[in-house]
């Protein structure tokens, strides 16, 4: 199958209808096509014009236990879910695909939105940008440094528009710290700290449900997989005798290295954003990660503790963390010779540092520290919408300054590939004392020779 270069003859007006397909129809997809959807009933000129997904999908409702709780819930993901909601016909093979290639051969489709699993992020941005559609694309913006080269590149030689999935960059607070910062208020910035933090007794992201109606007939693997599939000179993800169908593998992918980094990039490249936008740096220097798979030893292969450390040659350091065995936090702060910075709700505090007076803040504190200045950024109400609002809008404009760009979270990228790079991950061990998997848990395995596990 070939792709086209329609869409680069058509020039979007303010007052026609953007066409949108969506590449992936998973979770987060949802997210994206409830919005979509409740933008055209508010009579914004946007319209879901095609689907695509490996999986047919399944609409229903399940009992969800967790938390001494119990809760009815309604399922609904994958293909021809995903067709219903957007009121096109389940059984139109040209808007409603398991090949994203499809999707990009229509000419009514002026945007896609790609919310696949990561390794296949390069891959398909690079042929929507060739196909000439612009382009909203969940984090990470790639799997690999190299994959995000090709992407900024094949952005740079388009006249395409690109925004990367950071809700967070949709918060004017980045922006504002940035100006504060070159101020000079708080002097030469030396070091900056991130993190995120999650602890999910099932398992971090086996909370994704795993059903039987998850088959080799129902999804297309091999499409999944992406083997067939290069970017960079390399094949985009594993061969089936490298990793036979699994349920466990398909829903729940951020668990296994061959598609994620697990929280170094699907939680940090995130924080990671959006601390690069406030500091305005841009040439990593060096960057070494220490973390490994402590706890959650139920047969994944990405770490679940994880710290990078990055110096820049704009000449600072930043350090951000993270893992899914706590929720406890840890501040965002930006420190400079003369003081620092701390982000919080609204906006940021200020805390003035004097140097000639030596060390001013005591190692244990007993109070919380008195700011000495609150610098107001009202975050929006939805993050997702803003962002989306924004990139129509630039869409709209041509206007390629987006409020998450892709050669932004090309850097991020960059410090997660190379983090990734300075650890190997010990996958040895049973299934950790303390962690409860959920009973779908049981239809996991890989399947040999065309042959269900036994659960």
């Amino acid at each position: 199958m070939s792709l086209s270069a329609a869409g680069y003859s058509h020039v979007v007006g303010a007052n026609d209808r953007l066409g949108i397909g969506f590449i992936g129809c998973g979770g987060r997809a949802q997210a994206h096509l409830d919005l979509i959807q409740r933008f055209a009933r508010d009579g914004q000129p946007v319209s879901a014009r095609a689907v695509c997904d490996v999986w047919d999908g399944l609409e229903d409702e399940c009992d969800v236990e967790f938390g001494g709780k119990r809760a009815r819930r309604r399922y609904s993901q994958g293909l021809l879910p995903a067709a219903r909601k957007c009121g096109l016909d389940p059984a139109d093979r040209t808007r409603v695909a398991k090949d994203y290639r499809r999707i990009l051969n229509l000419k009514d489709v002026d945007v896609v939105c790609i919310a696949t699993p990561d390794h296949w992020h390069g891959k398909m941005a690079v042929d929507a940008l060739h196909a000439g559609k612009d382009v909203f694309i969940e984090a990470p913006l790639t799997r690999t440094s190299e994959e995000a080269t090709a992407v900024v590149e094949a952005w740079k030689a388009s006249s395409r528009i690109i925004t990367v999935g950071v809700p967070s960059m949709a918060d004017p607070v980045w922006a504002e710290a940035f100006v504060y910062l070159r101020s000079g208020k708080i002097g030469p910035v030396a070091q900056a700290q991130t993190g995120t933090f999650r602890n999910d007794i099932r398992g971090q992201w086996r909370y994704y449900r795993l059903v039987p109606e998850m088959t080799p007939r129902s999804i297309d693997w091999d499409l999944f997989l992406g083997h067939r599939f290069e970017l960079a000179g390399r094949p985009i993800g594993p061969n089936p005798r490298e990793q036979p169908f699994d349920r466990a593998a398909f829903a729940q992918w951020r668990c296994l290295a061959a598609f994620s980094g697990g929280p170094i990039t699907d939680l940090l490249s995130h924080n990671l954003t959006r601390m690069i936008a406030a500091l305005g740096v841009r040439q990593p220097l060096r960057v070494c990660a220490g973390g490994g798979l402590f706890h959650e030893r139920d047969g994944r292969t990405v770490p679940d503790t994880a710290t990078v450390i990055a110096d820049f040659e704009e000449g600072c350091q930043l350090v951000a963390t993270a893992t899914t065995l706590s929720g406890y936090p840890m501040e965002e702060v930006i420190r400079g010779r003369f003081g620092a910075i701390k982000f919080v709700k609204g906006g940021f505090h200020v805390y003035r540092d004097d140097p000639s007076r030596g060390a001013a803040f005591p190692t244990r504190l007993e109070k919380p520290l008195e700011a000495n200045e609150f610098v107001a950024a009202d975050a929006p109400r939805n993050e997702t919408e803003a962002l989306w609002t924004n990139f129509l809008e630039c869409v709209r404009s041509r206007r390629p300054a987006t409020f998450s760009p892709p050669d932004l979270s090309a850097i991020a990228v960059a410090l997660t590939s190379q983090a990734e790079r300075s650890f190997a991950i010990d996958c040895s061990g049973n299934l950790g004392s303390t962690m409860q998997p959920p009973a779908y848990q049981k239809l996991a395995g890989p399947w040999l020779n065309g042959q269900e596990p036994k659960a």
